[in-house]
C-alpha cells in the first residue's frame, strides 16, 4: 500500500506555457523531497498542457479539464485528490524557493495554522522586481503589521498575498473547508476563515517568487467586482470573533487596510443582518442581470457612487484636494506677491511719468525760447537784408553821381585841359 507523502502541492495552471515548467520544477527540487505534484491544466487555450507533459517525475501528476472552471475550483478539487499530511499551493507564474517546504513544515509543527512567508517579487523574465506598484504596496502592509498582533494582520491586509504561499496542514482543511466562488479575494476569504481561531503564522523569509506580468488576475480592470468582493470578505471579518482581538485593535488593523471600502462595507454588514443565510450574502458580491448591488443601491439614495470606494481611493482624493488647496493658496499667495510688485511698479511708472511729463515741460520752455530766439533771428535777418538792399541801393547811388560828376561839362574840360597842358610840358597853375 502506497505510503501518503509528507506534502502535497497543488498548481492550478492557466495559459501559463512559459512559466509553468519553471513553477514544476521549482516543486520537484524542493530539500524536501516526500512530496507529491498535482497540476491541473484548466483549460488553457496556450501550450500549456503540453509543456507540463515534457516533464517526467513519479511524484507528478497532471490532469486537464475540457472547459475553464476558475481558479478557486481548480484548487479544490487538487486539494480533493491530495494525500499529504500537508497542503501548500502554487500558481503556474511563480516558483518556490529550493529549501520553501522544509522551512514551512519546520515551522507549522503539529499546529493547525496556515503559515505564509515573505514574497520576492519578480517581473516577466524571472528578475527582481522591488518597484512595482503591488510589491511597494505589500512592502507598506508589511511595514504596518509588524507591530501588530497576529490575529489583525489579515484584517490589515491580505498579508499572504497569494494562494502561492499558502502552506497549512490538511486538518486545517478539514476544519474550515474548501475555497470560496469569488474571482479575485478567494485567497484572502480563505485565510481570513482560517485564522478566525488561531493566528497565522509569517515566516520572514523571502521563500517564493511571485511573478508580476500583465496577465495578472488582480490586473484585470473590474473595479466592481473588485469592490463587492472586498466589501464581503470584510463583512465576513467583522462577523468572527477571535479571542486574541480586542474591538480597538481590530477597528485600527481594519482603517489601516487599504482595501477597506467603508460604505460598501457597511452596506454589506446591514445587509448581512437582513438575509437568511451566508449564500444570500455572498450573492450580493455577484453581479445579478448585469446589475451590481452597491452602484444599484447609490442610484436609488440618490447618492454618487464614488463614495463607495475605497478608503485608500477616498484618502487619495482627500490628499489631492489637499495637494489642489495648497497649490490655490501658494497660487494665491503668488497672485498677492504679484499684486504687491504690480502696486510698486504703479508707483515707479507714476513717479516715471511725473518726471515724463516735469522733462516734456521743461523742453516744451527750451522749445518757446527757442522759437523766440528763431523769430528774433528771422527778424535780425530780415532787418540786414533791408539794410544791405539800403546799402546796394546807396551804392548804386554814389556811383551813379559819381559818374555824373565825372560827366559833367566842366569836369570833362578840366580833365582835356590837364592832358593838353601835360602833353606840351605846361603846367598849368
Amino acid at each position: 500500500m502506497k505510503t501518503a507523502p509528507k506534502i502535497s502541492v497543488v498548481v492550478p495552471a492557466f495559459n501559463h506555457e512559459t512559466y509553468v515548467v519553471e513553477a514544476l520544477e521549482s516543486v520537484l527540487a524542493q530539500s524536501l523531497g516526500d512530496l507529491e505534484l498535482i497540476v491541473i491544466d484548466d483549460a488553457s487555450r496556450d501550450g500549456t498542457w503540453a509543456a507540463i507533459q515534457s516533464l517526467r517525475d513519479p511524484r507528478l501528476r497532471a490532469l486537464r479539464h475540457d472547459t475553464n472552471r476558475g481558479a478557486h475550483a481548480t484548487l479544490n478539487e487538487g486539494l480533493a485528490l491530495a494525500g499529504g499530511d500537508y497542503l501548500a499551493i502554487l500558481n503556474s507564474d511563480d516558483a518556490f524557493h529550493p529549501r520553501r517546504l522544509e522551512r514551512m513544515v519546520d515551522a507549522i509543527g503539529d499546529t493547525q495554522r496556515l503559515a505564509f512567508s515573505d514574497v520576492r517579487f519578480i517581473d516577466s523574465d524571472g528578475h527582481p522586481a522591488p518597484d512595482h506598484e503591488r510589491a511597494q504596496d505589500h512592502a507598506a502592509a508589511c511595514r504596518l503589521c509588524t507591530d501588530q498582533p497576529p490575529a489583525s494582520w489579515l484584517l490589515t491586509s491580505n498579508l499572504a498575498i497569494t494562494t502561492s504561499n499558502f502552506v497549512f496542514p490538511r486538518k486545517l482543511l478539514e476544519k474550515i473547508g474548501e475555497f470560496s466562488d469569488l474571482r479575485y479575494t478567494h485567497d484572502w476569504e480563505w485565510a481570513l476563515r482560517a485564522s478566525a481561531t488561531e493566528a497565522p503564522l509569517w515566516l520572514r523569509e523571502e521563500l517564493v517568487d511571485y511573478r508580476v506580468h500583465p496577465t495578472n488576475t488582480l490586473a484585470e480592470d473590474d473595479v466592481w467586482r473588485h469592490v463587492h468582493e472586498n466589501a464581503y470578505i470584510q463583512t465576513l471579518a467583522l462577523r468572527q470573533h477571535h479571542p486574541e482581538l480586542d474591538a480597538t485593535t481590530a477597528c485600527t488593523a481594519l482603517l489601516r487596510n487599504r482595501s477597506l471600502h467603508p460604505v460598501s462595507t457597511l452596506s454589506f454588514l446591514v445587509a448581512a443582518a437582513h438575509l437568511p443565510d451566508p449564500d444570500a450574502l455572498r450573492a450580493l458580491a455577484r453581479q445579478t442581470d448585469g446589475n451590481w448591488f452597491l452602484p444599484a443601491l447609490a442610484r436609488t439614495s440618490g447618492l454618487d457612487e464614488r463614495i463607495l470606494l475605497s478608503a485608500r481611493s477616498l484618502s487619495e482624493q482627500q490628499a489631492a484636494l489637499t495637494a489642489q488647496a495648497a497649490l490655490i493658496d501658494e497660487r494665491g499667495a503668488t497672485i498677492k506677491q504679484m499684486s504687491n510688485t504690480i502696486a510698486e511698479r504703479d508707483i515707479c511708472i507714476a513717479a516715471q511719468a511725473k518726471l515724463i511729463e516735469e522733462r516734456w515741460e521743461a523742453l516744451s520752455a527750451q522749445a518757446a525760447m527757442l522759437e523766440q530766439r528763431w523769430t528774433a533771428m528771422e527778424q535780425m535777418g530780415h532787418e540786414i537784408r533791408q539794410r544791405d538792399i539800403a546799402i546796394a541801393e546807396r551804392d548804386v547811388t554814389i556811383e551813379t553821381q559819381a559818374i555824373e560828376i565825372r560827366n559833367n561839362p566842366w569836369n570833362r574840360c578840366k580833365r582835356l585841359l590837364r592832358r593838353l597842358t601835360t602833353a606840351g610840358g605846361v603846367h598849368p597853375r
